[in-house]
């Protein structure tokens, strides 16, 4: 038979077209019905990164360098999840500095409407999770975030039970949207830390909190094996840039990349939501959380 393009191979076998991002054998495809296969993430689709760090912190851009960025990329909205107290090393912020950048990017979004742009900037934290499961700001300054970014940093050498409780309580935490980068894991420097990640989703389900898929190619974690078990589950995803340059906003492109390999579509991924939409999904997950 002859054929010019793959789809052309599919459809002389009577197939629906295989992404080449579904190809892998997992035990999924023997059985799957090709009329059942998803209509995959495109990465246009993505309206902007909920995890990122600007000067306040240890990223490299000022607020009007990453406005200027993000704009150029036609994004909705970015997040500064500067980092919290703990992370000394990456120059966490104490709970007077998050204040003060909350103003500071107040004024920048007015500054922003007067001009005639659309775009805005989200408020927010990527806070530190301490070793029992606590978070490293108090709920009464969570609750003036529009993100919260829950993230482990140090002690890594805990047990798996330990660890994995410690995440669990803080993805009980109703002010926490996101769960970061769940393994901790450096690809080809770090390894992950030891945590039963399957328990990790299931309460992540059971309390309404996303988990990040961090595109950073040092991490790209979660792993795209686990994403159609979190998928089956109910558990969103949100792609994150982790942007500390002006080039990590191309991760985004990335990450949806990986998302196609754990069977993702529009409809899983949180940033994929027009602005209203996000911010309303973000205080009903707060709500939710609460009953």
């Amino acid at each position: 038979m002859a054929c010019r393009t793959e789809e052309e191979i599919f459809e002389q076998l009577g197939l629906a077209p295989i992404p080449p991002e579904l190809r892998e054998d997992q035990g999924e495809f023997a059985a799957a019905e090709t009329h059942k296969l998803p209509r995959l993430l495109e990465w246009t689709e993505l309206r902007g990164s909920l995890h990122n760090h600007s000067t306040w912190s240890d990223g490299h851009m000022t607020l009007e360098e990453i406005a200027r960025q993000a704009i150029e990329l036609g994004c909705d909205y970015w997040a500064v999840t500067d980092h919290s107290k703990s992370s000394f090393q990456a120059n966490g912020l104490s709970p007077e500095r998050v204040r003060q950048q909350l103003e500071e990017i107040a004024a920048f979004n007015r500054k922003l409407a007067d001009d005639g742009e659309d775009f805005r900037f989200l408020t927010g934290s990527e806070v530190d999770i301490l070793g029992d499961g606590r978070l490293d700001f108090d709920d009464d300054l969570l609750a003036q975030l529009d993100v919260v970014v829950a993230s482990v940093h140090q002690g890594f050498t805990g047990s798996e039970e330990e660890t994995t409780r410690r995440i669990i309580r803080a993805v009980q935490n109703p002010h926490v949207h996101i769960l970061g980068h769940l393994t901790g894991r450096l690809l080809l420097e770090r390894e992950a830390y030891k945590v039963n990640q399957t328990a990790v989703i299931d309460a992540c389900a059971d309390n309404g909190t996303w988990i990040e898929l961090n595109a950073s190619p040092m991490r790209c974690d979660m792993d795209w094996r686990l994403w159609h078990y979190a998928k089956d589950k109910g558990v969103k995803c949100v792609i994150n840039c982790d942007a500390h340059r002006f080039e990590d906003a191309g991760y985004l492109r990335l990450g949806a990349g990986i998302a196609r390999k754990g069977w993702l579509g529009k409809s899983d991924v949180m940033n994929t939501l027009r602005l209203p939409a996000l911010k309303e999904a973000l205080k009903r997950k707060r709500a939710l959380a609460r009953k």
